[in-house]
């Protein structure tokens, strides 16, 4: 059977699953969105604290690598490395105004870890 034979069978269950598919990522979009980057902050800050200053291209690598692996595997066909670092540099734009309006985060991100 030839691909298109295959198309013109099956054209209305391609088209379900191509909605379905579609509706799951504007429905993550519009939800998801805001999850993805509370969960962005947290890892910034994470990375702020772990490299410190002057390690710019490496806290986003780190953070950007992290968060990959906890996207949805639909959202992950959608969502681009561009993106993701869009998304970091938005998320550290609003990190840097809130640490420097908290003085428990700035004084936990130049704490040392502590390790055991």
């Amino acid at each position: 059977m030839n691909i298109l034979n295959f198309l013109i069978q099956y054209w209305d269950v391609l088209l379900l699953f191509v909605v379905l598919i579609a509706a799951l990522v504007v429905l993550w979009f519009k939800g998801g969105k805001s999850v993805v980057f509370k969960m962005l902050f947290s890892l910034v800050t994470e990375a702020e604290k772990e490299y410190g200053d002057g390690t710019g291209t490496l806290k986003l690598a780190s953070v950007i690598e992290k968060i990959y692996t906890k996207l949805p595997l639909v959202v992950r066909l959608f969502v681009t490395s561009a993106t993701l670092q869009k998304w970091v540099e938005t998320v550290l734009q609003e990190a840097k105004k809130t640490w420097a309006e908290s003085e428990t985060l700035t004084e936990y991100i130049s704490s040392e870890t502590k390790t055991e």
